[in-house]
């Protein structure tokens, strides 16, 4: 497992306090974030709010309980990586697991290799789906994970601005990127015009080619990558 910069943000749901402080200590070289929760109900909060890329959830907890949060979680998301967590292995429990698609089901007390073994996958599974190198066109390729922009000869230097207009479009590269969206990411509380917009966008077109970003009238952007 790659410690180097970690990448990933993981919701970590579990009821009983001593046991969240001590996995979450142990978790935390392995993510760049750990949100937490203490039951299911206000895990569906932290979920919608930071969308994490892992969750490990306990299945015994008050007000809502670890499979009724995932039930909900799949009804909107069929692909986040989920880990079940639970003392009391039974086969009902783990039938309906299985059929919500989940990573693992692991026993409590967590066993320090079992739990990495599943984060594995969980990364796994993540780097298929979203691979940190891009293609962008035949010559251009983006780095996500360490934003850089680059062809087999070269490194291009780019602004922050340039980096983040480029990574809200490919991590949204199925979909039209609104002008709100854009301006809440870039600018985020300062005021964005149309014309500083424009002159963004035709910075990195002259990069990456005026094809590659395509403009939908007063609608936003979408980006159009090789293959």
């Amino acid at each position: 497992m790659n410690l180097n910069k970690p990448k990933y943000k993981l919701l970590y749901v579990e009821d009983e306090a001593p046991i969240r402080l001590v996995t979450t200590m142990f978790l935390k070289s392995y993510f760049k974030e750990i949100i937490e929760a203490s039951n299911g109900v206000e895990a569906l909060e932290r979920y919608k709010e930071s969308e994490p890329d892992i969750i490990i959830t306990d299945i015994e907890m008050p007000k809502m309980n670890g499979l009724e949060f995932c039930k909900q979680i799949r009804e909107e998301n069929s692909s986040t990586p989920i880990i079940i967590t639970t003392a009391h292995i039974n086969v009902e429990y783990l039938l309906e697991a299985v059929s919500l698609n989940l990573i693992k089901y692991l026993g409590k007390p967590l066993q320090k290799e079992e739990l990495l073994d599943a984060l594995d996958s969980c990364f796994a599974q993540l780097e298929v789906k979203n691979p940190s190198i891009i293609q962008i066109t035949k010559e251009l390729y983006y780095d996500t994970f360490n934003q850089s922009l680059s062809s087999k000869t070269k490194v291009f230097r780019i602004s922050i601005s340039e980096r983040m207009l480029l990574d809200i479009l490919i991590k949204n590269r199925n979909r039209i990127v609104s002008y709100v969206e854009i301006e809440n990411y870039i600018w985020s509380d300062k005021y964005m015009t149309i014309d500083s917009l424009r002159s963004l966008v035709r910075k990195v077109r002259k990069i990456v080619g005026k094809d590659v970003i395509e403009n939908i009238s007063k609608t936003g952007y979408k980006i159009h990558l090789y293959g």
